[in-house]
């Protein structure tokens, strides 16, 4: 049986209080190569449709964007959720290893919900409250983000309302999942993600992969952490709407990792 949080005020505020900044930090340490721009934009005019695309240093936090603020459409909002529910966790209104189903806690869930779960982002929603999840949007900065719901598709099901995103948002989601890496049950909300072979060959051997992927007829969405054994660790944000082929999508991906990790 879920159980929904919603208009809870012990829960706004602390979910108020231990909200993140949304604001982008930035590092003379920080170790972005040189030229993303260049390369974000060539892929913007190589490609059909429109592109925000964002990288960032996890570590120092430092980022480039291409279009960062445009906001975009969003099928399963599992990622604003998943940073949401880590901060709520923290700040101990829901922890991550609660049982909001039978046999099947919170963190589990939002796995589920990562792996591409209609009906399970929605169940997480419905316990999670929607309110609570934008008034922490809000309470974080997070202009460019809004949550809804999930469309389902069973007969006479009602009409949701929009998400969006931005690839600014989505960089500061990937940092706060990442710097909560060392609590419990984090690190398995984000593993094995579903991507295409193209991403898998792209992404190598060595490096611990977590992700969030958005996929639908008119766009395709990667949200990407690569922890490497060495060097740096980013958080990859690729946005694209009104595309021709999602491979292109993944083409450019390519494009990014190339010049991140060569």
């Amino acid at each position: 049986m879920y159980r929904s949080f919603v208009g809870s005020p012990v829960v706004l505020l602390l979910a108020c209080m231990f909200a993140g900044t949304g604001v982008m930090v930035t590092s003379l340490e920080a170790s972005l190569p040189d030229g993303l721009g260049d390369i974000f934009e060539g892929i913007s005019n190589q490609y059909s449709g429109s592109w925000g695309i964002g990288v960032m240093e996890l570590n120092t936090g430092e980022s480039e964007t291409l279009d960062g603020n445009q906001q975009f459409h969003m099928e399963s909002p599992h990622l604003p959720m998943t940073a949401c529910g880590i901060e709520i966790s923290n700040a101990g209104v829901l922890p991550l290893d609660s049982l909001i189903a039978r046999n099947e806690q919170f963190w589990e869930k939002l796995h589920w919900s990562q792996q591409g779960g209609r009906g399970t982002c929605q169940a997480v929603l419905y316990v999670m409250g929607e309110q609570l999840i934008n008034d922490w949007i809000e309470q974080g900065g997070y202009t460019g983000t809004v949550v809804k719901g999930v469309q389902l598709f069973f007969p006479d099901c009602p009409q949701v309302d929009p998400n969006y995103i931005t690839a600014r948002d989505g960089l500061e989601f990937l940092r706060i999942i990442y710097d909560n890496f060392d609590r419990p049950y984090v690190a398995g909300i984000g593993t094995n993600p579903p991507l295409s072979n193209h991403n898998r060959e792209t992404l190598k051997l060595g490096n611990d992969i977590y992700g969030w992927i958005d996929d639908t007829g008119e766009w395709r969405h990667l949200f990407i952490i690569i922890d490497r054994p060495q060097g740096s660790d980013f958080g990859i944000v690729v946005l694209a709407e009104g595309i021709d082929d999602p491979q292109d999508v993944d083409s450019g991906f390519r494009t990014i990792c190339e010049a991140l990790t060569d």
